[in-house]
């Protein structure tokens, strides 16, 4: 079974957000509880985690999206299955953004069942987290 010890130490490197940081997972089930987190769980966003949209029709593609003019934003969310699985979505446009799924699997404090849409209002920001069925609105 590999565990931290296994693993080469780097000197001298130059990290970026994608590398891999090992750690070691006590609540880990089966034969290895060495694990992998990638640098930018860490610390934060990189560059490419951010997109700058205008108004209209946005495809989240990166962890943060955004919105810096328009007035009536549909952001349509990824698949809560999918890679992206924290999500942040600024609306600094003059109007309203609507995040909307292909199904009902956005749930908000305020709703007790799931919805297709969440609203985000002028100058707010709506974070979404996955756990690979739903997404939560965490603000």
């Amino acid at each position: 079974m590999p565990t931290l010890d296994d693993l080469p130490t780097l000197a001298n490197a130059t990290p970026t957000g994608d590398d891999l940081i090992p750690l070691y997972d006590l609540t880990a089930d089966g034969s290895s509880k060495v694990r992998k987190v990638s640098l930018n769980q860490i610390n934060g966003l990189s560059s490419s985690d951010v997109a700058t949209s205008v108004a209209g029709t946005i495809t989240v593609s990166s962890r943060l999206t955004l919105i810096t003019s328009g007035t009536t934003s549909t952001v349509n969310l990824p698949l809560p299955s999918g890679a992206l699985r924290d999500i942040i979505i600024m609306n600094g446009g003059s109007g309203s953004a609507t995040a909307t799924s292909a199904t009902a699997n956005i749930k908000t404090s305020a709703a007790t069942t799931a919805a297709t849409t969440a609203a985000i209002l002028t100058a707010t920001t709506a974070r979404l987290l996955s756990d690979g069925t739903f997404w939560y609105r965490t603000h």
